[in-house]
């Protein structure tokens, strides 16, 4: 197996900086975006499919550690592409092709923050999933790196806020319809399985692990936490907290246009299922803001539906409350009975937002900012469950007041030959 030295990742570091220098190119209104995808097995593809569907980008080349997740994602979507992508294993082969305009980090969470910070200086627009970021100290370099270049978009994966009932429950709430606000309750509950635990093990022959494991500490090839599984665990992922509470906090944030808070609480645990994953498969965390608090719950064990749906957000005020999920949103007004309203597409809108910011025809929907800042909320729910105890949070300074231990987990090294972040 091929493996990273500092050599090599200076001299392609140079190259992406030269690539850099050239800028981004302008895009017309009617000009294709050309598009490298890193990261096929499930996003990544599911991205890619939106793009190329909605017409205004060309799928040019896919990356992916594992280049048997390259046959993966032909067989979902290739007989869909007009012309076959170009496979690369090393991302910053494709970072560094001046022909490449935006590129999508559809990797592990451990990953986001050097990929998209990387893809900006090297002169490329960026759809990062969900959650943006591993870390606190990731997600404040992931938004100098967009400072650095405003010239260029990023786009989190956040699909929801381009949903058009969501844009109208956010209306229907920002208009005065629920009256005061005071309270807002998030939550998934679904059955994620057993992970089966097995023995570490060599990584097949079509995986460069080195690269996979990247900036991270370094742990042994294991079955049960590559692909999918390495949401939960810890070296890699940020657990369901960051899967799904990246998505339902994220709407209490931009529904109610709130900032940081000011303290948080977190519990939670392996209560149930005892398996291969490292993260809680059941969790609360109470978000404390001036005038409003806000609530995380998550069972990953249960097919049980909070408020008729398996996952949402409830936002309760002295007019009345809404439930809004992805099938619609219905409003429970204090006297008088529910209004129902229907679910709209998620993906295409929120594609074709990164598209027309890319183009200069709108901003982007989920910016840095805003999905450093809802991922931030989901790190300090995790810090909080880690250290058993409540934090004082300066939303202004961004830090965890009073508690170095916590504050510790803010932040991690990255592995070498990786650069560290300076923020």
């Amino acid at each position: 197996m091929d493996t990273l030295s500092r050599r090599d990742f200076l001299k392609t570091s140079a190259l992406t900086a030269a690539a850099a220098f050239a800028g981004a190119r302008a895009h017309g209104a009617n000009e294709r975006i050309r598009v490298g995808v890193m990261g096929l097995r499930n996003r990544g593809h599911q991205v890619a499919e939106v793009m190329n569907a909605s017409g205004r980008f060309d799928i040019a080349t896919f990356c992916d550690c594992d280049s048997a997740m390259y046959g993966v994602a032909m067989q979902k979507m290739g007989k869909g592409l007009p012309k076959e992508p170009v496979f690369v294993q090393d991302f910053r082969k494709m970072l560094d092709d001046r022909d490449i305009d935006a590129v999508v980090v559809a990797v592990p969470d451990h990953w986001h923050a050097l990929a998209t910070v990387m893809a900006l200086d090297a002169g490329k627009h960026v759809y990062v999933e969900k959650p943006a970021s591993y870390n606190i100290h990731d997600g404040k370099a992931m938004v100098a790196a967009q400072a650095r270049h405003p010239e260029l978009t990023v786009q989190v994966g956040t699909q929801q806020r381009s949903g058009a009932h969501f844009q109208e429950a956010r209306d229907f709430v920002k208009g005065g319809g629920l009256g005061k606000v005071g309270f807002a309750r998030t939550w998934i509950t679904h059955n994620r399985g057993v992970i089966k635990p097995v023995p570490d093990a060599a990584p097949p022959d079509t995986m460069d692990y080195e690269m996979w494991v990247g900036p991270a500490p370094f742990r042994p090839h294991n079955e049960a936490m590559t692909h999918y599984n390495w949401h939960f665990v810890k070296n890699f992922g940020t657990g369901e907290m960051g899967n799904w509470g990246a998505h339902w906090i994220d709407i209490a944030r931009w529904t109610l246009d709130l900032d940081l808070p000011t303290a948080v609480m977190g519990m939670g645990g392996t209560h149930v299922v005892r398996d291969a994953k490292e993260t809680p498969d059941t969790q609360t965390a109470l978000y404390q803001f001036p005038e409003l608090t806000v609530l995380w719950e998550q069972r990953i064990w249960t097919g049980f539906k909070l408020n008729g749906e398996g996952s949402g957000v409830e936002f309760g005020g002295d007019k009345g409350s809404i439930v809004l999920s992805r099938g619609g949103w219905t409003f429970f007004p204090r006297d008088g009975q529910p209004v129902k309203h229907k679910g709209t597409p998620i993906e295409p809108p929120h594609v074709a937002n990164f598209a027309d910011s890319i183009q200069g025809l709108a901003k982007p929907a989920a910016p840095m900012d805003e999905g450093h800042k809802t991922a931030a909320m989901c790190h300090l729910a995790n810090i909080a469950v880690e250290v058993g105890r409540k934090l004082d949070f300066d939303p202004a300074a961004q830090a965890i007041v009073g508690d170095p231990d916590a504050a510790a987990l803010m932040a991690r090294e990255n592995r070498a030959p990786w650069p560290q972040f300076t923020v």
